[in-house]
């Protein structure tokens, strides 16, 4: 006779996970909560940020070697522009308030003439 059962992966997967977790969940817990698994992590963290800082220095050293900015260096220019930029604004703003306050007192001059001359010609 024929089962009418079809294979099931996820079935397969969720009773393997279950059975899994019951066996070894309760191991790993306690073995999480231990001193030794805390010192073993303190002691990983060491060893990834010493890597890290071995790493950042190398990659620091190639770049320099190699006459190729790093990225403090790049960030550092990009401030001076920055910088640049906001005191050329400054600038632009303080001559076109100064070309404006100059072109006023030239039309008001040349008002003034323009006046004192209609004035003798009459």
């Amino acid at each position: 006779m024929a089962s009418n059962q079809t294979f099931d992966p996820v079935q397969m997967w969720k009773s393997w996970y279950d059975l899994v977790e019951k066996t070894f969940g309760k191991t790993i817990d306690d073995f999480i909560k231990t001193t030794e698994y805390g010192s073993m992590i303190g002691e990983y963290q060491k060893w990834f940020f010493y890597s890290q800082e071995q790493y950042k220095k190398m990659v620091d050293q190639i770049l320099n070697e190699n006459n190729l900015p790093s990225k403090e260096e790049i960030a550092r220019v990009a401030q001076l522009v920055i910088q640049l930029e906001e005191k050329v604004e400054k600038l632009d703003e303080r001559l076109d308030d100064e070309i404006l306050s100059t072109l006023n007192e030239i039309k008001e001059t040349l008002k003034k003439s323009k006046n004192a001359n209609q004035k003798a010609t009459i």
